[in-house]
């Protein structure tokens, strides 16, 4: 069987609008990334989790007309804006294969594709489905985090990730040793495919995807993950600090490196702070919590 691949980029107000009406127009499949070099981050409260540009993919039955969906599409997006390709099944299975490759993060931890098979013996292995691949480890941001996660993460810890998307920095503590994770996300198809990854990885049972609004504020976590963009660091600062122990390992991404300085300001009172690597415009910060601070 063959499938007809529509393809456009938009702007950050129109996925939206776009998706309902491909979805009326019998699309199977509907993917969105991003256009640019933009990670999907934690956004602040109210704002939606979207990228400036976008890349919209949408997958029809093969007897799909161009000529037709581009007329539907009209008041939408110019045809000249519409790609379209004709695929065999099992490139389609391929190309997200080819999209979401094994990759290695440090020395030991790997992600791959849900069905890839050959990982080094002693690996920590995060598996990976089509459909909820956004925040695979392919952005600087995710790769900072997971590359730290590696040399960081302890057997037992319990590990707080605050901004989770897919779930793949919580899966990846979990496989590395962590007795639990607590995985933070305003939006909720983000902890959608967290729960669903990590039951993918036989996980779920140790990794609780949580709204903001229901964590538990009484627990204390060894180690900290955020992958959020910088005002929200600065306004979570105070809300961190407390789920925090004293000496616990902290580390934040999503941040450009003109950013750091107020980071490190604002979490000075009870962390301390510092840019520890960076990947393109991309810093990782890394530290501890002050013991004196509790």
């Amino acid at each position: 069987m063959g499938w007809l691949q529509l393809e456009t980029s938009v702007g950050q107000s129109e996925p939206g609008i776009l998706e309902a009406e491909l979805e009326k127009l019998g699309a199977i499949s509907i993917t969105l990334r991003d256009a640019g070099d933009e990670p999907l981050l934690e956004p602040a409260p109210g704002e939606t989790p979207l990228w400036s540009s976008t890349r919209v993919s949408a997958l029809f039955p093969d007897d799909a007309e161009p000529e037709k969906l581009s007329a539907a599409l009209h008041d939408l997006i110019d045809a000249s804006e519409l790609n379209y390709t004709r695929i065999e099944d099992i490139d389609w299975q391929t190309s997200w294969q080819q999209r979401l490759s094994a990759r290695r993060f440090g020395e030991r931890l790997w992600v791959v594709p849900h069905d890839h098979e050959q990982t080094p013996a002693g690996s920590a292995v995060v598996r990976l489905e089509p459909g909820l691949a956004f925040g695979t480890g392919e952005h600087a941001t995710t790769a900072l985090c997971l590359e730290w996660l590696d040399a960081n993460i302890r057997e037992g810890d319990r590990v707080l990730d605050y901004g989770c998307g897919s779930g793949v920095l919580a899966i990846a503590a979990l496989a590395l040793g962590a007795a639990s994770v607590c995985a933070v996300d305003i939006d909720t198809q983000a902890l959608d495919a967290t729960r669903n990854n990590a039951i993918n990885n036989g996980c779920d049972d140790r990794l609780r995807a949580v709204h903001p609004n229901v964590v538990d504020n009484s627990q204390r976590f060894d180690v900290l993950v955020a992958n959020i963009v910088s005002g929200t660091l600065i306004e979570l600062g105070t809300a961190l600090e407390g789920m925090m122990r004293p000496g616990a390992r902290l580390a934040s991404a999503g941040i450009l490196a003109h950013q750091a300085d107020d980071i490190a300001a604002a979490w000075s009172g009870w962390a301390n702070m510092r840019v520890t690597q960076q990947r393109r415009n991309w810093v990782l910060m890394t530290g501890t919590k002050l013991k004196s601070s509790d």
